[in-house]
């Protein structure tokens, strides 16, 4: 859904941007202060562009519009959002400020084809619409309320901020509508900028974070996507994912060169899907019976799971082992364990090079920790003292050629 303001407001992501269309605009025409010829020379023609865009430096400061011969007016910028004119008045130096309304009222003033100087594409956007009127408001599925032992419901700092922004805009309506006097609706209305740009982001230079209760700065927006813990490294560069072990590396020149020691325990733990088909179908069946339990290394592999063709998952324990072999039929699907031979792919971080993951084969072993050939270890840059190790399982057929044909050490 989304809010409608009661006045428009400054989107502080483009405060940057404002201050350069009001710097190269003309105030009352809207024209860019630069005549065709001086824009030609910074943007060149049509046919040999030379790759710029205007600038602000392009533009003279306080210069007259080439195309109504209006006189332009020095415009200063206090961080976050105020935009103020520099008028001269009994020869004194007096600020004006700019309304976030003013200034949308000029940038709807700039023509198209003044926009493409600029950088601007006027088929897909508007500067004006760097000027709020309108604010969306995410889905409830972005901002989650969580329940907290003792049954109170807390919600997230996005509804948090949505609720002051609601409530501040419902004021600044009512002292509109009853005719407030001008000092009260401006304050209203800083106030509301204040709280759509801490919506928005914030960490905004010059301007004081908005605090939950207890004291610590909400994350908005902006903190949601960036940094380590961010969106984009957080959650999509570098994610958790499954079946994946992780354990302190030791030296075992016994090995071969292609193989890893793999503990039980973590044997026990990671699967690999296998489809039921009429040839593996006894081999499968018997590997079910053993379920998930492998008392040494030399025992055979058993299975955690198997899964109905209705993708119904059954976990196999000690009770029903012969009931769900029995059922078991081509189409069924069986989770069995890591037996020795089994693609696995092995990583050390950082991973600085392609050789940083490697596939090897399954050898299973007593002990806990990951076993490794010490010849192996320069291309991982290992040592054993103390360094950790990831195992990655690939759980399909092709994942498991792939790994063997592209990545095998």
């Amino acid at each position: 859904g989304h809010i409608e303001l009661a006045k428009p407001v400054i989107h502080v992501g483009y405060t940057r941007l404002i201050r350069k269309l009001l710097r190269v605009t003309c105030r009352s025409c809207g024209r860019v202060l630069l005549s065709p010829e001086e824009i030609e020379k910074v943007v060149g023609t049509e046919d040999d562009q030379t790759g710029e865009l205007l600038s602000e430096k392009d533009v003279k400061k306080e210069r007259i519009c080439p195309h109504c011969g209006d006189q332009q007016l020095k415009i200063n910028f206090e961080k976050p959002t105020t935009f103020s004119e520099v008028v001269i008045e009994d020869g004194k130096k007096v600020e004006h400020k700019l309304t976030p309304a003013d200034i949308r009222s000029r940038m709807e003033k700039i023509p198209n084809e003044d926009l493409i100087p600029l950088g601007i594409n006027p088929d897909v956007a508007r500067p004006e619409w760097t000027i709020l009127t309108v604010l969306p408001v995410p889905p409830v599925t972005m901002r989650p309320s969580i329940i907290l032992e003792n049954g109170q419901r807390s919600e997230d700092d996005l509804t948090h901020k949505l609720v002051d922004i609601i409530r501040i805009n419902q004021r600044f309506k009512e002292n509109q509508d009853a005719g407030a006097p001008q000092l009260i609706i401006e304050d209203l209305w800083e106030l509301l900028q204040y709280h759509v740009t801490t919506y928005m982001d914030n960490e905004v230079a010059g301007c004081p974070p908005a605090r939950h209760r207890s004291g610590r700065p909400l994350k908005t927006l902006s903190q949601r996507l960036k940094g380590k813990d961010g969106r984009f490294r957080g959650s999509l560069s570098g994610k958790r994912v499954n079946f994946s072990s992780r354990t302190v590396i030791s030296p075992d020149p016994n090995l071969s060169v292609r193989q890893v020691g793999v503990p039980r325990a973590v044997a026990n733990e990671m699967t690999i899907p296998v489809r039921v088909t009429i040839h593996n179908i006894e081999e499968l069946k018997q590997v079910a019976r053993t379920g998930p339990s492998r008392p040494n290394v030399n025992a055979p592999c058993g299975a955690n799971y198997a899964i109905r063709p209705d993708a119904r998952r059954l976990r196999l324990a000690e009770g029903n082992l012969d009931t769900i072999a029995d059922m078991i039929e081509p189409g069924w699907t069986v989770e069995r364990q890591l037996r020795d031979g089994d693609v696995v792919l092995f990583n050390r971080q950082p991973s600085l090079h392609r050789m940083s993951i490697m596939a090897h084969r399954v050898k299973v072993m007593e002990g806990k920790t990951f076993r490794l050939n010490p010849a192996v270890c320069p291309p991982y840059n290992a040592d054993f003292d103390g360094d950790e190790m990831n195992m990655h399982v690939p759980q399909t057929e092709e994942a498991r050629a792939e790994a063997t044909i592209l990545i095998s050490v």
